[in-house]
């Protein structure tokens, strides 16, 4: 990697050349004309306009691509501009710097399909120094596009580069424009307003810019690294978006992709990106065709043949839909879903092995593993090796039966009460498994579908009574109800809204009706117990904590059956929990 700059004739020369290139991933030009005249504003007052990503184009990087969105002059229109060296024949893939690369084209090759850029010597002299950008105009291109405009007084932009037909048109509008009455009188005042224009022209033409380039050998993966690290806008270049260069026209994935979208909304819902698809697809490739160890890395998505993806796209879809649809059942949400790895992994088996999940062995066996995994003690992270891990132990067990093993999972009450972000994944994983069990509103009864949200059941402003604030926000004192119930308790304490609800039900005679509700819900007390007012009072909130973690870590059990192990000792402790747990 090196850092080249061009100065404004050397980039002009090569941009009018077509050796500036954009991948297909980058999105249209899409600045405004305020944006692309502060660009130019800041080229003239020799501000810096940051380094620009460029890859050198060569063979094993074939990313499909296109030139940027500006109408470049006839090469006999651009003679003037600086003769480059032999450098020069090599192209550039573009990956950061379309925005400005265009601007500077549109601007000094005269090439915006719909207008011209001109500047405005009056408003240069009048407020350049007041770092005003007002000085450069544009107007609507027509037949005539003169390279002067109302009396001489507006110079076409790319004249900018020609410096004696700059000087020029400067002296002549300053001397015979009749703009300036003040100049007629002292010919000095008019010379140095001159030659004060005339030093912005030449900024503009020394204006050097600085592109960071890759070696033209830099492997994707290298490409995408590097994007990630420093490109200025903060867009992340995903390996989907290197795959839509690399394979575009045919077949063009971004289309797939927004095609399976539209097919499958659950896709949309749980913001799945396009890179899932391709993964599956090469899990799917190398058990079938290929018999190695079946690891997604970015090399083999990128490395899939444009036949096989356009003959498996939509079956990989299908079944990555339908693994959202699983986990949805399994209480995951968009905001609680399992890392996306994971989804990966058994759509992979699922497209492997179509009625699988019709199978109670295989689909008891998978839910208890998916527990475990969002559950586990020390989650391992779903990186490449491991989601094609998991990937090889289904198919193992749908082949010939082995033995699928159980991450080990194990709370104590205070590590549960002390799960309080939903950032958490144990937080997401459990609030998944209360959804398992909660299909009622405690509240009203009513079948729990539609807006739901968290509440507090001994609601946060108590922190102004002295309750602790993180034990406040504790996966223990959260329940899931309705959108309505949720503004319908507010801020009341649970002794006020419990005691209202088994008031109400004990008028109506159906106490069991609420008691196997608050069961559901994972609230640990009867509502016939003759202390329940006291156990939910404020000054129980810790022991209310206690009873209910206690309450999940039984749930949690039931689920996950025998992979609930208590921590290891030392000996252990450096074994693999695939090592000695089992099913």
């Amino acid at each position: 990697m090196q850092t080249i700059n061009f100065d404004i004739g050397q980039l002009l020369k090569k941009i009018s050349s077509g050796h500036f290139l954009i991948p297909q991933f980058q999105r249209d030009f899409t600045w405004k004309e305020g944006q692309t005249r502060l660009l130019v504003d800041s080229i003239a007052r020799n501000y810096p306009v940051g380094s620009l990503l460029i890859l050198g184009k060569n063979e094993d990087v074939p990313l499909k691509s296109r030139k940027l969105d500006a109408n470049y002059p006839p090469k006999d229109d651009i003679n003037n501009l600086v003769v480059l060296d032999d450098s020069s024949s090599e192209s550039y893939y573009v990956l950061d710097g379309q925005q400005r690369l265009t601007s500077i084209a549109r601007v000094f090759l005269d090439a915006h399909p719909k207008r011209n850029y001109y500047f405005d010597l009056k408003k240069m002299h009048e407020v350049f120094s007041n770092e005003s950008p007002s000085w450069i105009v544009s107007r609507a291109r027509g037949k005539k596009n003169p390279e002067r405009k109302d009396n001489n007084r507006l110079i076409r932009t790319d004249i900018a580069l020609d410096q004696a037909k700059c000087d020029v048109y400067i002296s002549e509008y300053i001397e015979d424009s009749g703009d300036f009455p003040e100049f007629q009188e002292d010919r000095t005042l008019a010379r140095k307003a001159a030659a004060s224009l005339k030093g912005v022209f030449e900024t503009i033409r020394k204006f050097s810019i600085p592109f960071v380039a890759l070696d033209n050998d830099a492997p994707l993966e290298s490409v995408c690294r590097v994007f990630e690290t420093i490109n200025s806008t903060g867009t992340r270049l995903t390996t989907f978006d290197l795959a839509v260069a690399r394979y575009y026209p045919e077949p063009d994935l971004k289309e797939l992709f927004d095609n399976s979208k539209e097919c499958y909304p659950i896709l949309n819902e749980y913001d799945v990106d396009g890179e899932r698809i391709l993964q599956i697809l090469s899990l799917y490739y190398l058990r079938n065709d290929v018999n190695k160890f079946p690891e997604a890395t970015r090399s083999v998505l990128l490395s899939l043949k444009p036949d096989f993806i356009a003959e498996h796209w939509h079956n990989a879809a299908f079944h990555l839909s339908e693994t959202c649809k699983w986990v949805k059942a399994l209480g995951a949400t968009a905001k609680t879903q399992p890392p996306h790895g994971t989804l990966v992994s058994i759509a992979a088996t699922l497209m492997c092995f179509p009625d699988s999940l019709s199978k109670p062995a295989f689909s008891s066996t998978l839910r208890k593993w998916y527990f475990c995994s969002t559950l586990a003690a020390n989650p391992s992270p779903a990186n490449n090796y491991k989601v094609g891990d998991d990937f090889r132990r289904f198919c193992d067990f749908l082949d010939n039966g082995e033995t699928i093993q159980y991450p080990r999972v194990y709370f104590t009450n205070e590590e549960i009460i002390d799960i309080k972000h939903i950032s958490d994944s144990r937080y997401k994983a459990i609030q998944a498994l209360m959804r398992t069990t909660v299909k009622e509103d405690l509240m009203t009864g009513n079948s729990l579908d539609g807006d739901l949200e968290d509440h507090h059941i001994y609601p946060y402003s108590l922190n102004k009574s002295g309750l602790n604030k993180n034990k406040l926000n504790s996966i223990a004192n959260k329940i899931i109800v309705s959108r309505e119930s949720n503004r319908d308790i507010g801020d009341s304490n649970p002794d006020k809204y419990f005691m209202e609800i088994i008031r109400h039900h004990q008028c109506e005679g159906n106490s069991a009706d609420l008691d196997r509700r608050l069961a559901s819900c994972l609230i640990p007390y009867s509502s016939t117990d003759p202390n329940f007012e006291r156990y939910v009072s404020k000054e129980s909130f810790d022991q209310f904590l206690e009873d209910r973690g206690q309450m999940i870590a039984n749930r949690i059990q039931e689920i996950v059956g025998d992979a609930w192990k208590a921590p290891l000792d030392d000996d252990e402790a450096n074994l693999e929990d695939d090592e000695f747990v089992t099913s």
